[in-house]
């Protein structure tokens, strides 16, 4: 019995003793793995520009597309161009039937014509040999009158002295009164046909000459549309008229774009529209022609928003655009918001965030130091470090997640 009690004791003291001794290695283990070096990618924080970019995606559109319309309705007897040609403005791109159109400017400049013969005439020798005879009729009604002014006063006087009778008298007076009346009446018309008639007549004249004249370059515009011109200089993009249809005044005959420049139009927020100027240079890429960027220049922004979008439109121009540009191609627009220079750089893969707060690892004599960082402008690639660390400082880019402030590391050659 004390044996068996001797020996179950022995028992209990060699378990106690094997887990005491295996709890002691567990510890010396784990101090082991923790104490491991962790495998890290670094790099240097380095002293640079940066600058914050926002990217929009539109469409090419020629500055200028021309709708061109006859301005009077006409059959088409010839189209000159093509989809696809070159124009220059004052180039005529078709031409209607414009009969019936130029028998009415011969009528209008046929009324012209009679009215300035009219007014020549009025005007001329015609008025002259006029004034001449009524000043002559104002010259012999003068002498009539002295003449029988004089008469009766020598029969007054013989009369009064009883020389001669009542009713000679009478009949002098009589005449004196007809003569001085055939006076005024003769110089009554010189002074009408001088002054009054033949100013209005004048200016009728003239009026009929203005009026015709009008009439005259309204005909002649009539005839100068039928031929249908380019107001502006580019390519032909489409026609809708043929040779022997009619051309309305209502719908587009041709589609002129300006190749020459070509603009791309954006919506932006309002945090961005505050950030943007005239004149800001702006990259672009059009992958259908090019991988290599273009640059544009932004020519005009919105004063306020459009009330449906809340957003604010922005038109860029695009700098000296290469031939295969063409209107439609799909442009990705780069619009860079904030710049800085002689900063420090880091890679945004090397930021990690806690509780708000952002932090990094930097490498110090094989460990791994946790510092907090306060940012600024950054992209996709980098962020700007305005304080917490310094130029030249290496800073852990890969393995940073299972790292903690005086972990060992190792730097990885990658």
């Amino acid at each position: 019995m004390k044996r068996r009690l001797l020996l179950i004791i022995l028992i209990i003291l060699s378990i106690s003793i094997n887990i005491g001794c295996n709890k002691e290695e567990t510890k010396d283990t784990t101090a082991q793995v923790l104490d491991q070096p962790i495998a890290v990618e670094v790099v240097e924080a380095t002293v640079g520009s940066i600058e914050s970019v926002i990217s929009y995606s539109s469409r090419v559109k020629p500055a200028q597309e021309i709708m061109v319309m006859p301005k009077q309705p006409g059959k088409v007897v010839k189209v000159n161009f093509e989809i696809g040609q070159r124009v220059n403005k004052g180039q005529i791109l078709f031409e209607m039937d414009k009969v019936d159109a130029q028998l009415q400017l011969n009528q209008a400049a046929a009324a012209v014509e009679m009215a300035e013969i009219n007014l020549k005439r009025l005007s001329g020798s015609t008025y002259e040999q006029q004034m001449l005879q009524l000043k002559s009729a104002v010259d012999s009604a003068k002498i009539n009158y002295d003449d029988a002014k004089t008469n009766f006063e020598t029969i007054k006087t013989l009369y009064e002295a009883g020389a001669e009778t009542k009713f000679n008298l009478d009949r002098v007076q009589s005449q004196l009164e007809l003569a001085k009346q055939q006076y005024e009446t003769a110089k009554a018309n010189l002074d009408l046909t001088e002054q009054k008639s033949y100013k209005e007549n004048i200016e009728a004249a003239q009026a009929q000459l203005s009026q015709a004249k009008a009439s005259y370059e309204i005909a002649k515009s009539v005839v100068d549309n039928m031929s249908v011109k380019a107001p502006i200089s580019g390519v032909v993009s489409a026609i809708n008229v043929k040779e022997g249809e009619f051309a309305s005044v209502s719908s587009p005959s041709f589609i002129i774009i300006d190749d020459s420049n070509y603009i791309i139009e954006v919506n932006v927020n309002e945090d961005v529209i505050g950030k943007v100027q005239l004149g800001d240079k702006v990259k672009i890429y059009i992958r259908a022609i090019s991988e290599e960027p273009l640059w544009g220049t932004i020519t005009a922004a919105a004063p306020s928003a459009d009330a449906m979008t809340q957003t604010y439109l922005i038109k860029i121009a695009l700098e000296n655009p290469p031939d295969t540009v063409k209107g439609g191609m799909f442009a990705e627009v780069y619009i860079t918001l904030n710049r800085a220079e002689n900063c420090i750089l880091i890679p945004m893969s090397s930021v990690m965030e806690e509780e708000g707060n952002k932090y990094i690892f930097v490498v110090k004599s094989g460990k791994a130091v946790k510092k907090q960082i306060t940012t600024g402008i950054f992209n996709d690639k980098e962020i700007q470090v305005i304080d917490g660390i310094d130029e030249g400082e290496i800073v852990v880019v890969k393995g940073q997640d299972f790292l903690k402030d005086e972990s060992t590391v190792v730097i990885s050659d990658k």
